[in-house]
């Protein structure tokens, strides 16, 4: 090229920079980020977590060329807290939204505002549950915490067109409700890769919030072929209350193999349109599922199966390979994406900064705070209920998770489950009695109540009843 032509390209190309806006300007070059938000995954439920009954080969090959973190949770292990505390960074008792149904009030320091003043694109497609009590609850401009499109409905889980589950309720971005023909998670994906396609010039924040593999447990034909007498049990379910939850257990895998797929989908037009390589994919869940482990079911309750969650990351900034132990929650995950896009992380997000250990750096993480069903001013508190282990089963709880330990208490400050992570990972053995580990106990008892007090956290007092909205 002549040098008159290239000073003319040079300087057409300065005067298209010099009318972008700062915001454009700033996003230039960023990575796009696809959170694939899933509910009630349990962190176990993967083929490359060890789980023999889970059909997850397109999420293995996610983390075998990304990052897998292996010790995960759930900040407070139900719908609403969880997805608030990912909105925000910060914990249930500082957002509000400690239990289902409650209103997020909207805050200029949200995960998508953040993004969207970078120069984001920013949707959101599914089941949000920030909204207060409407359900399906069309979820109005102004409410929606900075996405600036958004698909998808306030509450509920509806997947079939049918009179017996209603059908997938939807609305569009203006309100119009509409009825989709096909399973509702295909119909999510579909829209997402329309999302994408639409986007792709342009940096984009896609939140994808899936409601499978929620109940109700029924996959989609060709998903609906798990047989009760092929599952792989969990020891900590006994023999005798299994063929309770074989039915439901099976439909859980169906659901799981289904959205696998929808994930290969995905990966598949990103190739295709030559976004997986710019694009951090983010996977994980609001909370686990029990299915009978310990004698328990769904979620709320301080036990692995219910608040261990998955976390796996692939593209940009992710080292591949990385199987990590480094500890994480959900109030972590919003300053990790700001972090990881060079975007900065607000100074109310209370979460840690874990961008270093996706790239495969080790960062010391000494313990995560886990919350759950804490009583309100004017609301009867759930009496301590506990089965024969003498484990919490409802009630408001607090829980220490260490690199070793777990340490679980009741809204009494009464100690009712400690375990030895590190040697008993299915938490066979209540050690919350044991002579021998009066010192760890009273350590992580201290410490427990030490971030409590540094973070506004009231409990055992109640917090006050919110104000619908």
């Amino acid at each position: 090229m002549k040098p008159a032509c290239l000073w003319i390209a040079a300087a057409c190309l300065f005067s298209v920079i010099a009318v972008m806006s700062p915001e454009l300007q700033a996003a230039a070059g960023k990575p796009n980020v696809l959170i694939i938000f899933t509910d009630q995954w349990r962190a176990q439920a993967l083929g490359c977590n060890g789980d023999s009954n889970a059909r997850t080969p397109n999420l293995d090959r996610l983390a075998a060329g990304g990052a897998n973190f292996r010790r995960c949770y759930a900040t407070n292990p139900v719908c609403s807290p969880a997805k608030a505390a990912f909105q925000t960074g910060r914990y249930p008792h500082q957002t509000g939204v400690i239990n289902n149904s409650i209103y997020l009030p909207e805050t200029r320091d949200s995960l998508a505002h953040c993004f969207a003043r970078a120069g984001y694109s920013t949707g959101y497609i599914g089941k949000w549950h920030l909204d207060g009590e409407s359900k399906p609850g069309f979820v109005k401009p102004g409410r929606r915490q900075g996405y600036q499109f958004f698909e998808g409905f306030n509450r509920g889980h509806w997947y079939y067109q049918s009179k017996k589950l209603q059908g997938a309720r939807y609305f569009t971005d203006d309100g119009k409700l509409i009825k989709p023909e096909e399973f509702e998670s295909i119909y999510q994906t579909d829209l997402a890769i329309r999302y994408m396609k639409k986007n792709k010039e342009k940096p984009f924040l896609l939140f994808l919030s899936y409601g499978t593999p929620h109940s109700p447990y029924v996959p989609p034909k060709p998903f609906d072929h798990y047989k009760p007498a092929d599952l792989k049990w969990r020891p900590n379910v006994s023999q005798k209350i299994r063929q309770r939850y074989a039915k439901g257990l099976c439909g859980y895998y169906g659901l799981i193999e289904m959205l696998d797929h929808e994930v290969g989908r995905l990966v598949k037009s990103m190739k295709e349109e030559g976004l997986l390589e710019k694009t951090i994919i983010f996977f994980t869940s609001d909370h686990g599922d029990s299915h009978g482990s310990h004698g328990l079911q769904h979620k709320g309750h301080p036990e692995e199966e219910s608040t261990g969650i998955p976390l796996i990351l692939h593209g940009p900034g992710v080292r591949k390979g990385l199987v990590s132990q480094t500890l994480a929650s959900q109030i972590d995950f919003a300053p990790t994406l700001l972090s990881m896009a060079g975007i900065p992380v607000p100074a109310s997000m209370t979460g840690r900064n874990l961008s270093s250990a996706v790239a495969g750096e080790k960062l010391d993480v000494p313990w995560v705070y886990l919350e759950g069903k804490m009583q309100q001013v004017g609301v009867r508190a759930a009496a301590d209920t506990r089965n024969a282990g003498g484990r919490v089963v409802s009630s408001a709880w607090r829980t220490l998770v260490t690199p070793r330990y777990k340490l679980a208490v009741d809204s009494r400050l009464k100690v009712r489950l400690l375990v030895d992570l590190e040697r008993d990972p299915y938490e066979l053995k209540n050690l919350a009695a044991e002579p021998s580990l009066e010192k760890v106990r009273g350590d992580l008892l201290a410490k427990l109540k030490e971030v409590g007090k540094s973070t506004g956290d009231p409990f055992p007092r109640p917090l006050a009843k919110p104000k619908p909205r």
